[in-house]
């Protein structure tokens, strides 16, 4: 699917992953909105801006580190976040920084809170595999349709709009988060104490980031011949699922001391 333009509107220009993205963010705030105390609704948004702006500067920040050197050459560009250029590992923990750090300076519960935005993750997950599908952007690596199983291999561009059979990176990825959406779902009654139910959110959100990205063909830098992203998503996925771990153990050790 191609369809990195989903409006045009004048002089204004709609794209379709970042329509995508922000409609992303509006479901987190209504959803902050929606299940704050109602004295502290203003509060509870305010802490989703908080990590919103976090998010959207240390994503851009991440992004520009890792593609530093074109960055050199065009340092004009570096804060040009309408260009476009995230990265998602740096993006989710200067998202989860903002929260917990707002949450701690403002004195609200971040349990709470972390668990509100637990289902606008998943969503915020799906909602992104949507957007590289349509821009073309986290495509897979190239194979040979002789060989991959039939049916299986994604024709698609790559950034310079040659097109060839590729591992469907972006529709394993939506399949995944419709995956996850509907594991946070199934999971929102759990007893699993305060705080569990977002971290486990992330955590397959992760995992999900983290296996694919062994099967994409987009470029990026490696460390001793792993890229990046790989290694940024395998930390968020070792610190949600830590989190987690560590909320169903306060929460089971609460059980049996009652």
């Amino acid at each position: 699917m191609m369809l990195p333009v989903l409006l045009r509107l004048g002089p204004v220009t709609l794209y379709t992953d970042a329509v995508l993205l922000n409609l992303g963010a509006v479901i987190g705030l209504v959803a902050l909105y929606l299940r704050a105390p109602v004295a502290s609704r203003s509060r509870w948004v305010d802490a989703g801006l908080a990590a919103l702006v976090a998010g959207l500067f240390c994503g851009r920040l991440g992004y520009v580190f890792v593609h530093g050197s074109y960055y050199a050459g065009q340092p004009g560009e570096a804060l040009a976040v309408w260009l476009g250029g995230l990265s998602w590992p740096s993006a989710a923990a200067g998202a989860v920084l903002g929260l917990l750090g707002f949450a701690r300076w403002r004195r609200l519960p971040a349990g709470p809170l972390v668990d509100a935005l637990a289902l606008p993750l998943a969503t915020f997950g799906l909602l992104a595999w949507g957007g590289c599908w349509a821009s073309s952007c986290a495509y897979g690596v190239e194979v040979d349709p002789a060989t991959f199983p039939a049916g299986m291999a994604s024709v698609a561009p790559d950034l310079y709009g040659l097109t060839t059979a590729r591992w469907p990176t972006q529709l394993v990825g939506l399949a995944w988060s419709l995956v996850v959406v509907v594991a946070v779902w199934a999971a929102r009654r759990s007893d699993w104490g305060s705080g569990a139910h977002g971290w486990f959110a992330l955590a397959l959100v992760a995992f999900g980031a983290f296996i694919l990205a062994f099967m994409r063909g987009d470029p990026a830098p490696t460390v001793g011949g792993v890229r990046l992203d790989v290694i940024g998503s395998g930390l968020v996925l070792v610190v949600a699922l830590g989190a987690w771990l560590m909320r169903l153990g306060r929460s089971s050790s609460a059980a049996s001391a009652v």
